[in-house]
């Protein structure tokens, strides 16, 4: 289902539910993560997880969840401002030239990069699911570059090491901007006694998909 308004209707409401039941991913998708629709995949989580009585996850997937989002509809919109400014995306050289700006073009003409993801059918789906696992999968329609994945897994082996935030902020790679998005869910599933291989990165020759995966009735006492 394409997410356009904030509001569950009692259809998506009734369709969360028997996915549940019937242990079918929950699947919704938006071109652009706007106000309206993070206010939306906030509420299909609440009734997923309330569904699977694991509200106790809640405030922890939220976060995790708005981080991953966030990156996919970033990285769809990054693949259009790059073909825009004749930049090879696999190229170290473009890449970091494009990187400087890209962030503030996206949020000086969010009206514009609305309208090619749309146009370019560039999307964003959030699938959960829940069998022996709560899986929470975001995926986007744009391959990963070799770069963007090598600094993907830095990230996660370096977070290893991390006792707090402040280290964390004190050796981040700057490219991707603050950085500190794939580290900090990372720090969300220490808190839930989680370690990094519960968060998983793959890519295709069509699409990247960010997974995180939680042991269904694991932390009741949470």
């Amino acid at each position: 289902m394409k997410v356009e308004k904030s509001d569950l209707t009692e259809e998506d409401i009734t369709y969360i539910k028997q996915c549940v039941h019937e242990r079918k991913p929950v699947d919704f998708f938006c071109y652009t993560l706007t106000p309206e629709q993070k206010a939306r995949f906030q509420k299909v989580l609440t009734v997923f997880l309330q569904e699977c009585n694991q509200m106790h996850l809640y405030n922890y997937l939220t976060y995790c969840l708005f981080e991953l989002l966030d990156n996919a509809s970033k990285a769809n919109a990054k693949r259009i401002y790059f073909k825009e400014n004749n930049l090879d995306i696999n190229n170290e050289n473009d890449y970091k030239n494009g990187m400087k700006s890209f962030r503030d073009t996206l949020t000086e003409n969010t009206l514009h990069y609305q309208e090619m993801l749309e146009e370019g059918e560039l999307r964003v789906h959030l699938l959960l699911t829940a069998n022996d696992i709560i899986s929470v999968t975001v995926t986007n329609n744009t391959k990963i570059t070799d770069s963007e994945y090598a600094r993907i897994q830095d990230k996660i082996e370096r977070t290893k090491i991390y006792q707090t935030m402040a280290d964390a902020m004190a050796d981040i790679d700057q490219t991707e901007g603050s950085g500190l998005g794939i580290i900090t869910v990372l720090v969300m599933l220490k808190k839930l006694g989680l370690n990094s291989d519960h968060l998983h990165f793959d890519t295709s020759e069509t699409e990247t998909v960010a997974t995180i995966e939680i042991p269904k009735d694991s932390m009741e006492e949470i």
